[in-house]
């Protein structure tokens, strides 16, 4: 009688294949690929400073200095600030650490963070925004509306679906929410910033017609309230998330090197706007300012903010997948099916 080979007990599907070995090191393509990307955007904003300088007055190198103890007493507004943040960190009671579930070997994280996206609107509800938002610029077009109402239709249907989402990650997510809005934000700001730098392309240089999409609101009290309540957002998700995201860390010591450029140059505006307008709006690191440097103060502002929000969206990155494995989607339930007696 024959008799049938038995498996081997290594290829049942009981057993587990054996582990791979370590295929080495390899480069991060997620931070590889920002690397080229900031590269870029740097090369391109030193080109562009360069070939097209912005016209204006400059201050001699005694009058800029006129004003350094208004900049010392910022730096240590910042510095005192900085230092809160580190005592508040360290001394406040470390709160267990939620587990994080394990990994599923073989299983592929998703190309974009599920809590990044939109979870609780229904497609077809952003369909019909994303049609809406489109159809507002051939519209503003015909209308030749001013540049800051085109931009505000754009982004009109879209305010309050970012609302009440973000309403629903806050009850779902925590603070998480309050994070991944204030990069929101700073990416709005960031287009702000890079509108004017193709203005100033566009003018050659010509700082009075570039203004950004905002134009009405380019003005120091605007410029200091958003970066401070920037810079204190950034503080406070410190305290509360702790040693967890080493990038919010990152951005948070940027935010406070261009917070003390804000203080010193809404303290100038307020108190001495003579010696502001005749050159002081360069502050303290752009170029002719009391301490210089080759970029006039847009290109320096703006290089300010990119090193305040690319931190930011790594940290906000990683802190979307931490929240993606502490709170997975939930199955969806199987369709209803009646079974049909035969």
């Amino acid at each position: 009688m024959a008799t049938v080979a038995e498996t081997p007990r290594e290829n049942s599907p009981e057993t587990p294949p054996p582990p791979k070995p370590p295929a080495g090191w390899a480069p991060d393509r997620r931070f590889l690929i920002l690397a080229i990307v900031v590269d870029a955007v740097a090369l391109t904003l030193a080109y562009v400073a360069v070939t097209i300088p912005i016209a204006g007055p400059k201050l001699t190198p005694e009058e800029a200095n006129r004003h350094w103890p208004v900049a010392l007493a910022g730096v240590l507004i910042v510095v005192l600030g900085v230092i809160l943040v580190i005592v508040v960190t360290v001394r406040r009671p470390a709160r267990e650490a939620e587990p994080l579930p394990p990994e599923v070997p073989g299983a592929r994280l998703a190309r974009w963070p599920r809590t990044l996206g939109f979870e609780r609107t229904s497609r077809s509800t952003i369909k019909l925004a994303a049609a809406i938002s489109i159809l507002t610029v051939p519209l503003s077009l015909a209308l030749q509306a001013p540049p800051a109402l085109a931009w505000l239709l754009l982004l009109a249907p879209w305010i309050p679906l970012v609302t009440l989402e973000v309403r629903w990650k806050y009850g779902r997510y925590g603070v998480f929410a309050c994070f991944a809005a204030l990069g929101l934000l700073q990416l709005l700001h960031m287009v702000e910033h890079s509108v004017q730098i193709g203005q100033l392309v566009q003018t050659e240089g010509d700082l009075g017609r570039s203004h950004g999409i905002f134009g009405q609101l380019d003005f120091e009290l605007v410029h200091f309230v958003t970066d401070t309540i920037l810079w204190i957002g950034l503080g406070l998700l410190i305290t509360i998330v702790r040693n967890r995201n080493v990038w919010l860390w990152v951005a948070f010591a940027a935010a406070s090197m261009h917070e003390v450029e804000h203080l010193y140059l809404f303290w100038l505006n307020l108190f001495d706007n003579n010696m502001y307008l005749s050159g002081g709006f360069n502050g303290i690191m752009g170029n002719q300012g009391m301490i210089g440097s080759p970029l006039d103060r847009p290109y320096m502002h703006y290089a300010y903010n990119l090193i305040v929000f690319v931190p930011m969206l790594i940290a906000i990155w990683d802190d979307a997948r931490r929240m993606d494995r502490l709170h997975p989607a939930p199955e969806q339930p199987p369709p209803d099916r009646t079974e049909v007696p035969a």
